[in-house]
């Protein structure tokens, strides 16, 4: 699914379309590569396609590793059906707590960085939950309108 911008004069502008299109352009840097990660040679052309380059990352002596082949992404998804069934069979019949617990999140209380971003944004809020005041309540809460 292609996602779609608006820009601030209203054009509509597909994301997707561009990178696409702008596909085989020199990246910039010092790396020689194209926008989608292919090794260019000395004349400008692909001496190497990015696919070949993460198999060469990935091979072992013992036990080549490629997750571009196909068998490795079948077992890849076998083991994750596998594990998210085991999971919703033991939710289903009870046989699992849930992952999260409030005992578990009242007790993990370290020491936060003094005057830290995530200190802030982490302070504890507690929220009282009243009925919304009647006209004549607001009335009275504003106080005397003549002395």
């Amino acid at each position: 699914m292609t996602k779609v911008y608006k820009s601030a004069r209203g054009k509509m502008i597909d994301i997707d379309r561009i990178k696409l299109s702008n596909e085989n352009t020199n990246a910039v840097g010092n790396m020689r590569v194209n926008a989608r990660g292919d090794l260019i040679g000395a004349n400008g052309q692909v001496a190497m396609g990015r696919n070949q380059i993460m198999d060469q990352a990935y091979a072992v002596a013992d036990a080549p590793y490629s997750p571009n082949d196909p068998e490795v992404f079948k077992q890849q998804q076998k083991m994750a059906e596998s594990s998210k069934a085991k999971d919703l069979h033991d939710m289903i019949n009870n046989l699992s707590q849930p992952t999260t617990s409030l005992e578990q999140v009242q007790t993990d209380t370290s020491p936060a960085a003094r005057g830290s971003l995530a200190a802030a944004a982490a302070k504890t809020v507690s929220v009282v939950q009243q009925a919304a005041p009647t006209p004549q309540q607001l009335k009275k809460a504003q106080g005397p309108t003549r002395i």
